[in-house]
Parts: structure tokens; C-alpha cells; sequence
């Protein structure tokens, strides 16, 4: 962890006060401890507190005033590459349908409408998002970039999931910011890492828990035996997400893009302190606890606990890296048609897209289809070529 954090604004740091008197309040209530996932459940989405629901939104463009930067950020062919993908449902389907979920900035749909609405295609445009904060600017930038363009889109926010949808359901760094538990062992017996409160301050607590974390049996026993201390993020709520978008979708495909691996390099036991992950100002820190509601907070996704189960109505149809999902639906080709003068810029960006070093690698999609015919073998066109669904 940095040495010294950044230190939030005076208002940020008011709104921080407001928050953490109201999880000692939550706290107080429950026997004097909330496990993890309860309290970061709070510290994201408490209303007009919580970092993705208070007037101080975490986005902007490049987030120079923001903490992070997501993919559409860097370059519109992020989008462009989704739009090609959307086509393709389309022709599936027989409908042109989007719904998109945590859309951030708006910038993901705007590049996505665009991109469309140069081949003539309208669509019917549908984001869920809960925030007003973020909804506010997502509706200015979408009509920013659209400024000019003609096309026959239309737009809709939506509070809940929709029924018997028809059509593309996308997330861009969604499940990340999805609350998860925080489970270990220490010396051969298993905890749950919450947070209590000592002398009016947050402070990390651990309880012992009957609950395990999902390892291969001789990696667990290798821990045993080892004493050694070991904590990582179990994903019941992304689970449960995907579960809620099976019954939502009718005919179509979920695309799924978020860092992650798959369970055998999710729990290797060289990843002894799981991949709990904080962003402040453009620093990434480890420290949950840091002025609440002022950072972001994320945890990478276990892709193989995302598999549907036997019972599922989805169908699992991909699974690759994002430079291979990106490659696959033309990126370099996008790249090849932009005016010169702004193809070094763009090229720049599209390499911090594609490289292994940087998101290439890190970031995987991931793709469930139901109402469709795919053979056993058959898959949409961003899982052409690197297709990894035999190692999850």
C-alpha cells in the first residue's frame, strides 16, 4: 500500500463523517459487528452517501477529478468493437435491443449509439441505473456526443430489471463493485473479516465462520497443514446477479467485461490475501476502511463460480481475454480507418486495451446466451479465436 494516501476534499471528507456515523449506527444494531460484504454494500450504495450515490460522482472524462479510468474512457473503438457485437445479436434475435447496466459515465452507450447510428441501425437503448447523480450525466453525455448525429435511437433509464427481454444485456465493470464476503483461514481454522467499531473508529474484526472458500480439496489441506494464514472474497452476489438476469432475458445474450480468473488462479495459495482492491485519486490501495465513501471499492471475479449451474436456463457460449474479444469484433480494423492525425493517439490507447501488461489480460469477457440455437460448439463472433471456456 502507498505510503501516504491521497487526501480527499473537505466536502468528501463531511460526507465520509455522515456515512461512518451511519455503519456505526448499522453496527451498533447488529450485535456490534457487519461482515464485509454489508459494509461495503453501505459504503457504495448507502443513498446520497454512499461512492456511487452522492452528488460527487467518481466519473469524468479521462476522471481527471475522479479516481479511475474505465476502458471507454480511452477510446470510442471500445464501443465501436460492442456495437459490432450487438449486431450480431440482433440478427439472432430479430430485435435491437440494449440494456446495459452501471453505465458509468455514459460514455460505453453514447460510443455504442454512435457507432450504430453511422450504419443506419436504430436501437432501442436501455440502462439500469439506480444513481439520479449518474444518471444526470450519463443522459449530458449521451446527447453530447450524439449532438449532430442522425438516428432513430431511443433512450431509457429503468429501477428494476425489465421481464421477457429480448436482445443484448451488457456490463462493463459491473460485477467488480459487487459486495463480497471476506473469508479465511488462520492456523487451520476458518473466519469471516467484518468490521466493528473501537472508540468511534471503523476497525477490521474477524469471527470464526463454518463457511469454506471454494479451493481444490488438496490446496485446502495443503493449508491446513501449513497453519499458515490465508484470505480471499467468496461471490454469492454476482451469482446472484447472473441468476436475476436469466429469469429478466427471454432471448438473447449476457456479455459480461470485468477483471477477473478463473477459480484455480482466484485461489491459488500464492494469492494469500485475495484481490480486494480500493481506488482513491488514481491510487490503488488495499485499506476498505479508508475515509468510507470517498473510493472505490472492488474485488476481481471468480468467472468459473459464473458457470451456469445444472439447473439454469442459460447457456455459457464464451469466455476469452479482452484483447482477443476485442480483436475478434475488428478493433485493429476500426483503428486502420481513423483520419491519420489522430491514429498515433488512438493507437496508444487501443495498445493499453490489448496488452498482456496492461488490460489486455486482466480483463476477461464472458458470455451466456438462452432462447437461442447454439450447437455445443458454436459461439458469437468475439469468441472466434481464443476461446477459453475449457479452463474455467
Amino acid at each position: 500500500m502507498p505510503n501516504k494516501l491521497p487526501t480527499p476534499s473537505a466536502e468528501q471528507i463531511a460526507r465520509s463523517a455522515q456515512l461512518s456515523a451511519h455503519i456505526r449506527e448499522r453496527i451498533a444494531h447488529n450485535g456490534g459487528w457487519l461482515p464485509f460484504d454489508a459494509y461495503m454494500n453501505a459504503a457504495l450504495y448507502t443513498p446520497e452517501l454512499g461512492y456511487y450515490t452522492n452528488t460527487l460522482s467518481p466519473f469524468s472524462m479521462w476522471a481527471q477529478d475522479g479516481d479511475f479510468i474505465t476502458a471507454p474512457l480511452l477510446t470510442p473503438l471500445f464501443g465501436a468493437c460492442l456495437a459490432e457485437q450487438a449486431i450480431e445479436v440482433f440478427e439472432l434475435t430479430g430485435q435491437a435491443n440494449i440494456l446495459e447496466f452501471g453505465a458509468g459515465t455514459g460514455r460505453l452507450a453514447a460510443d455504442i449509439l454512435r457507432h450504430l447510428a453511422a450504419q443506419n441501425i436504430a436501437v432501442n437503448y436501455q440502462i439500469l441505473e439506480l444513481s439520479a447523480t449518474l444518471r444526470a450525466q450519463q443522459r449530458a453525455e449521451i446527447e453530447t456526443v450524439l449532438q449532430g448525429v442522425a438516428h432513430q435511437h431511443t433512450l431509457t433509464w429503468l429501477d428494476a430489471l425489465p421481464t421477457d427481454f429480448v436482445g443484448l444485456m451488457l456490463g462493463n465493470e459491473v460485477l467488480d463493485a459487487m459486495p463480497v464476503k471476506l473469508i479465511g483461514m488462520d492456523k487451520g481454522t476458518w473466519f469471516e473479516r467484518g468490521v466493528a467499531v473501537e472508540e468511534e473508529t471503523l476497525v477490521w474484526q474477524d469471527r470464526p465462520t463454518h463457511q469454506t472458500l471454494p479451493m481444490p480439496s488438496e490446496w485446502l489441506d495443503a493449508l491446513k497443514r501449513s497453519q499458515s494464514r490465508y484470505l480471499s472474497e467468496t461471490h454469492d452476489q454476482q451469482i446472484a446477479f447472473i441468476d436475476s438476469l436469466s429469469h429478466a432475458l427471454k432471448s438473447g445474450v449476457i456479455l459480461m467485461i470485468d477483471y477477473g480468473f478463473p477459480a484455480h488462479e482466484y485461489y491459488h495459495p500464492e494469492r494469500n490475501t485475495g484481490t480486494l482492491m480500493c481506488h482513491i485519486q488514481h491510487v490503488a490501495h488495499d485499506d476498505a476502511l479508508y475515509y468510507v465513501g470517498t473510493q472505490d471499492i472492488t474485488a476481481h471475479v471468480n468467472f468459473s463460480a459464473l458457470l451456469p449451474t445444472p439447473t439454469s436456463s442459460l447457456q455459457v457460449i464464451g469466455y476469452t481475454s479482452q484483447a482477443n474479444f476485442l480483436i475478434n469484433n475488428g478493433i485493429l480494423n476500426q483503428l486502420a480507418r481513423i483520419e491519420p492525425e489522430q491514429q498515433r493517439i488512438h493507437a496508444n490507447r487501443v495498445q493499453r486495451l490489448l496488452s498482456e501488461a496492461e488490460m489486455g489480460e486482466l480483463f476477461k469477457v464472458m458470455a451466456w446466451s438462452k432462447g437461442l440455437d447454439f450447437a455445443e460448439d458454436e459461439t458469437i463472433q468475439g469468441f472466434y479465436r481464443g476461446d477459453r471456456l475449457t479452463r474455467l
